[in-house]
């Protein structure tokens, strides 16, 4: 029997005469890219047909171990575009947080919001997968809706300037915190300011009871792999970024 497409915003399902044969969601990221995620069922045929309707590019992420999902997309085709490490860090990193003490550290209340989006946009250009990011205001709101801490978001200032140099931030998930970013703008790179923050977001997260955080890495940004070595995490899993050209 052939399927029937129906559309309610970015949720597209698809039935088998009146039986709900598979259902997807779609949204564009700030980078622009096009992502779909999958429930049960019909994920090829939704595919395909997303696909030919936006008439672009469709990205998704599936775990490497999941051997079925992988050859239903493949059949599309998916194809592969990158691939992320998931990490499990200690919080007691054993880092210093003594490179700190050249800077000032803030927040996004105090920096302001708009300041800080901005300062988010220009470090992810340098993050593999992330390159054309900009926010929106109102997706940033989103964002920062729940599960955010700001004392779990240091932004340094280098004090003479005011210049932002670094930030992290923790986001505190019902499953357990999670390390979103550790990154460093370019001037200020090599003096173990990344290091330091990420010593800090752990020292906090510890006196709060947690032993770990968890976190994801691509597998080409050699210089967070470093870091999170050095902090004692451990690659635990691996998730796999497709892509689907119509």
């Amino acid at each position: 029997m052939e399927l029937r497409f129906e559309i309610e915003a970015e949720r597209w399902r698809a039935f088998e005469g009146a039986r709900l044969a598979g259902e997807a969601w779609t949204w564009r990221r700030p980078d622009g890219k096009r992502f779909v995620s999958f429930g049960d069922g019909a994920a090829v045929e939704l595919a395909r047909r997303i696909g030919l309707e936006h008439g672009e590019a469709l990205y998704t992420e599936v775990d490497s171990a999941d051997a079925k999902a992988l050859r239903l997309l493949g059949s599309v085709p998916f194809v592969g575009d990158r691939t992320e490490h998931v990490w499990e860090v200690p919080t007691r990193t054993g880092l210093s947080q003594a490179p700190l003490e050249e800077f000032e550290v803030s927040s996004p209340e105090a920096l302001g919001h708009d300041r800080v989006r901005e300062f988010d946009d220009l470090l992810r250009q340098d993050s593999p997968g992330l390159w054309g990011w900009e926010w929106t205001a109102e997706d940033w709101a989103a964002e920062h809706d729940s599960n955010y801490d700001p004392a779990l978001y240091p932004i340094a200032l280098e004090p003479k300037t005011g210049e932002l140099a670094g930030m992290a931030r923790v986001w505190l998930n019902p499953s357990g915190p999670r390390l979103g970013l550790v990154a460093v703008a370019r001037g200020f790179r090599r003096r173990r300011l990344g290091a330091a923050l990420l010593a800090r977001v752990g020292s906090l997260l510890a006196e709060r009871g947690f032993e770990t955080m968890a976190s994801e890495c691509d597998a080409s940004n050699s210089a967070s792999i470093a870091l999170l070595s050095a902090a004692g995490g451990r690659r635990v899993g691996r998730t796999v970024e497709l892509v689907y050209r119509p």
